[in-house]
């Protein structure tokens, strides 16, 4: 008959006959009394035992959530790679009903020892707060409690400098990774996230309306947008899709795996390794910062960013002091 405190009460459980009822109580001498009373109540016939549904482990409940909240979903590799990683920290093996707040902590402890973004932990504790949802709702946990989120740390958002971004460039022309190199053209000349980047096709560059312009359709927020084409990401998209033999054929082969093993290899030959925010997605933040710096009004960088709230925009406009220098030059040319 074990009693157990969990936060501020006490629950009790009892097993009959491969039957196990819980509940819970203010006290510890109340969760015993249950306890003893049932337990004799359960033997003597006077109370039916409920049958209880198998209580699933933590890597078998992810799969579970998974089939139910995220297959079929615009993210469900990634909110799948985000489980995965949750249970991986907190054991695949353990019991659904042993989740807990103390989850929570070990779970940031282990992110941030990894040296994980807050943003980065904030996903992962989204994960396992659907995770906690689900358990409670089949009746796996008999209480949730709130993973929260991370608040990101003000600061400088991260961006290319124009030396790194030659680097870049430079590392997939020198070793022959021509592919890679017009993803890196495309990414940086376009702010297109990777998904809407391989999702381009053939189509898409020689039979678009304004020839001039790329668009992306069934974006992140649901919405398409345009961005109209500089000259070396055109001529990249013209030279890639001409290789393509299928107007629906994708421009770009590579898969987010492989690009990501290029990424990280030139990476290292950059010396930046141990950098955790020189990741392939501050492409899209020096697309936004450029923006920004050469003087386009938020608004407009917000429109061509795709954000769908103007608030993510602002982040980028204290990033450049030569957008400070910019805007005060033009004041200067509008003094009488």
């Amino acid at each position: 008959m074990p009693v157990k405190q969990r936060g501020a009460s006490w629950q009790a459980a009892v097993s009959y006959k491969g039957t196990r009822l819980r509940k819970d109580f203010k006290t510890k001498e109340e969760a015993e009394d249950w306890s003893a009373t049932t337990l004799a109540a359960l033997r003597s016939g006077l109370v039916t035992p409920k049958p209880v549904l198998k209580v699933p482990t933590l890597g078998e409940h992810l799969e579970q959530v998974y089939e139910v909240r995220w297959k079929g979903t615009k993210s469900e590799g990634t909110t799948m790679i985000n489980g995965r990683h949750v249970v991986r920290i907190l054991g695949a093996d353990r019991s659904v009903d042993t989740l807990c707040r103390d989850d929570v902590l070990k779970l940031k402890r282990a992110l941030r020892e990894h040296g994980s973004s807050d943003a980065t932990i904030s996903r992962k504790l989204a994960a396992l707060s659907v995770l906690v949802k689900e358990a409670v709702e089949w009746g796996h946990l008999e209480k949730g409690f709130k993973a929260g989120i991370t608040k990101e740390r003000k600061g400088r958002v991260r961006y290319l400098t124009k030396d790194e971004e030659e680097a870049l460039l430079a590392w997939a022309l020198d070793t022959g990774e021509d592919e890679f190199h017009a993803y890196l053209v495309v990414s940086i000349d376009t702010g297109f996230r990777q998904g809407e980047v391989l999702k381009v096709s053939k189509a898409d560059v020689f039979e678009a309306p304004d020839p001039d312009t790329l668009w992306t359709y069934d974006t992140k927020n649901g919405k398409s947008r345009g961005v109209p084409l500089t000259d070396r990401a055109k001529e990249t998209l013209h030279k890639l899709a001409a290789g393509r033999s299928h107007p629906n054929s994708t421009v770009f082969t590579l898969l987010p795996a492989a690009l990501r093993e290029r990424w990280r290899k030139a990476q290292g030959v950059m010396g930046l390794s141990g950098e955790e925010e020189f990741v392939p997605h501050i492409m899209r933040h020096t697309f936004v910062t450029r923006l920004l710096a050469s003087g386009t009004d938020i608004k407009t960088a917000q429109d061509l960013a795709g954000h769908e709230n103007i608030t993510t925009t602002q982040r980028y406009a204290h990033t450049s002091p030569e957008r400070m220098r910019l805007a005060v030059q033009r004041m200067r040319g509008h003094v009488a």
